[in-house]
């Protein structure tokens, strides 16, 4: 990879940056030959503003931000797409000569691999976290046709916060194991590397769903999901979720589709090393 004054930069802000992004973004770029470059960054809440300054000044051309800076970060764009403010979080930045627009590629991520797995047509669902990217499945789910949507999180304010702004109904957080719907959703960190032995329900509890969707992508195959497949429920993996928002940001950030095979393969070799 050539790197020279006319190189485009796209950047990523976490308050824990991980490998990802530079490993899937620079492998593409240089799959297709494309002078850009991708680094991710530390950034604090404190200095996030700071973060958002520095990709006016630098020109940067586009930036994924993770947890927990997906809402936060929003007050200081200068525009946000329709459906961003639907769900009341961004985790993409694009900079047009100096303007940022803020955009929400995990509802695309969500939307189409949901649609591509589980018709969730008239669907009863249930949802257990309430953060960011639980903002964009609720709006992905919705938009894929789902029935009545229940919510639960441990933290029981903030599930009835969501319920509320995206008319859901919530579920007391210990209700969750006696609970029956058609889709259950993992919208939180629970069976992520390395606490792969946990699980957000009980393993007799995932015979009360049809369906199962994990957003954890490391690893690619949790714990509840291996044991929902082994039940022969449907299963919606957050990994390809991930790797459909990131090929949605590929293409905004150089206008050119995503070489999907060379993302994934990507993925799979950095996870495989983990």
């Amino acid at each position: 990879m050539k790197i020279d004054k006319d190189t485009i930069a796209c950047i990523s802000m976490a308050s824990r940056p991980g490998d990802l992004g530079a490993t899937i973004f620079n492998a593409s770029f240089d799959h297709l030959s494309l002078n850009y470059i991708y680094k991710p960054f530390g950034v604090t809440l404190k200095n996030l503003d700071k973060g958002v300054n520095g990709i006016r000044a630098f020109g940067i051309r586009g930036c994924g931000v993770s947890m927990p800076h997906k809402v936060e970060v929003m007050k200081y764009l200068d525009e946000i797409d329709d459906v961003a403010k639907k769900i009341g979080a961004i985790n993409t930045i694009v900079n047009n000569d100096g303007k940022l627009t803020g955009y929400n590629t995990d509802f695309f991520g969500a939307k189409k691999i949901i649609s591509e797995t589980y018709n969730l047509s008239g669907k009863k669902v249930l949802i257990i976290g309430a953060g960011g990217v639980s903002r964009a499945i609720i709006m992905a789910l919705k938009e894929n046709g789902a029935g009545e949507i229940f919510i639960a999180n441990r933290n029981e304010s903030k599930a009835e916060t969501l319920a509320t702004e995206f008319e859901l109904t919530t579920l007391p957080y210990d209700k969750i194991n006696d609970f029956s719907a058609d889709l259950l959703v993992n919208a939180t960190a629970v069976g992520m590397s390395p606490d792969v032995d946990e699980m957000i329900i009980l393993e007799s509890a995932i015979d009360n769903f049809e369906a199962v969707m994990d957003v954890v992508i490391y690893p690619s195959v949790t714990k509840l999901m291996a044991l929902a497949q082994n039940k022969g429920k449907v299963v919606i993996a957050g990994f390809n979720m991930a790797l459909y928002q990131a090929a949605e940001q590929f293409k905004m950030y150089t206008g050119v589709e995503a070489p999907l095979g060379v993302m994934k393969e990507n993925m799979i070799n950095l996870f495989s090393q983990k």
